[in-house]
């Protein structure tokens, strides 16, 4: 019946399935809370992939939306766990079906990510885990369900124990731990709150490994990570901060937030996590649900392009304050980054290859047709191709300000925080810019 299905489609809508594969889902009912028996199919040109599932809806504030994402796990026939590649991603059991569906380009989450796997630091312990990745890999599919035409979706990677290759826990030794921020309560490395090593949740946190059927829960090491930023004299704080925190990947992390302005991952929708609590791990962050970013909000109403950053964390205001080279390192990065991941041409054609994708095979004119209109948000590819550079444009000169970037620059550093001059290195020459004019190291204006 399925295969049947497939051939359907494509005499319809001629060669448009070579582009963008097909994920087909049967089941009767779902909730968010309990997995249900169901069936999954993944068609690839004449290849078919068809296998028994458990599903259901996943997400908390994305559950409001009529289109729904799924969890799913593959089986075998014989009621197995079924490890596959999809896409060439990791082989694993447990797939996610992003429905995007308050990004009215359907494809925010996904560019954010592959921005940040391109162009992230590497985590500090990356030389130990070749396959470690910091973040998740996805791919676009079409869904059906129940053979109903449901859109686009984009099939996802889990940020999981084995994406960031943590130390498994050995009989009762807990090794690597995983945390996942859900919501706003409490507080982002500020004040804290008493911890239960009995309960899956602390403050914002879930506690997503060790598994929690394992009874090996420890809030312990995050306890004292943080603590320790708002305790820690000024000394302290220099000499182990370092040997505390992944510093390299919090600093792209404060960059990467302030280019997409998103505001929802400062705080909320990351993970924290320690590859061996046994052997001095330091704190890892990794982006998850990136969809507030780029020009809209994680409503899909606008946002402004000098919308202002704050990134309300005390460990990036004693970072910048206190921590020697921190500051200028971060524009050293910043600057390095804008004539590479970060210039515009760089990031305007991320988004012009997937809408493409989109166009090309007619799945943009299908999800319009789906869902636009649903729950009041109006679909427009054309406008929103449109928006996102224009948008991109307006940020950057935000960014740039905000980080004392000039276009002629190769490398910028500042002697502090609130200096408003800045050093240059252009074409071998160390430069001076103050304001819109730049002098020699002699004084002499240059322009």
């Amino acid at each position: 019946m399925l295969l049947i299905v497939c051939l359907v489609w494509m005499d319809v809508y001629g060669e448009i399935q070579s582009g963008i594969p097909i994920v087909k889902l049967q089941y009767q009912a779902l909730n968010t809370d309990t997995f249900s028996s169901g069936h999954f199919a993944f068609i690839e040109g004449s290849d078919t992939l068809s296998l028994p599932i458990e599903i259901r809806h996943r997400g908390t504030s994305s559950t409001r939306y009529q289109k729904k994402s799924y969890a799913v796990k593959l089986y075998d026939e014989n009621g197995q766990k079924k490890d596959t590649s999809l896409f060439g991603m990791r082989s694993d059991n447990y797939w996610i079906l992003d429905a995007m569906a308050p990004d009215k380009a359907r494809m925010r989450n996904r560019v954010a990510m592959d921005l940040w796997l391109d162009f992230s630091a590497k985590p500090y312990y990356q030389s130990k885990e070749s396959k470690l990745c910091n973040g998740y890999k996805g791919k676009f599919v079409e869904v059906y369900v129940n053979e109903a035409y449901e859109g686009l979706y984009c099939l996802m990677e889990r940020v999981d124990r084995k994406q960031l290759k943590l130390k498994k826990s050995k009989n009762d030794t807990i090794n690597g731990v995983l945390y996942k921020s859900v919501n706003w309560k409490g507080s982002f490395f500020g004040p804290l709150t008493p911890y239960d090593n009995n309960s899956p949740t602390w403050m914002r946190y879930e506690y997503k490994y060790p598994d929690i059927e394992d009874k090996l829960i420890t809030w312990t090491p995050l306890y004292e990570t943080m603590d320790f930023v708002n305790t820690a004299s000024a000394e302290d704080f220099i000499n182990e901060a370092p040997f505390r925190y992944d510093i390299p990947v919090f600093l792209d992390y404060y960059l990467f937030t302030a280019l997409l302005s998103a505001r929802d991952n400062c705080g909320k929708n990351l993970y924290l996590s320690f590859y061996n609590i046994n052997q001095n791990s330091k704190l890892l962050v990794t982006p998850w649900d990136i969809d507030h970013s780029f020009g809209r909000q994680y409503d899909g109403s606008e946002e402004e392009p000098d919308q202002t950053f704050r990134f309300s964390a005390k460990i990036y205001e004693r970072l910048q304050t206190e921590m020697p080279g921190y500051y200028e390192q971060l524009l050293e990065r910043y600057a390095s980054l804008r004539q590479s991941f970060f210039s515009l041409d760089a990031l305007k054609q991320r988004f012009s290859d997937y809408f493409l994708l989109f166009t090309a095979t007619g799945a943009a004119e299908r999800e319009t047709e789906r869902w636009s209109g649903v729950d009041d948000i109006t679909l427009d590819f054309s406008a929103e191709e449109y928006y996102i550079p224009s948008w991109l444009e307006q940020r950057l000169a935000y960014t740039d300000s905000l980080f004392q970037y000039a276009e002629t620059s190769t490398n910028v550093e500042l002697t502090s925080s609130s200096s408003s001059a800045a050093k240059i290195l252009y074409n071998g020459q160390i430069l001076i810019l103050r304001g819109e004019k730049v002098y020699t190291l002699t004084g002499q204006e240059v322009r």
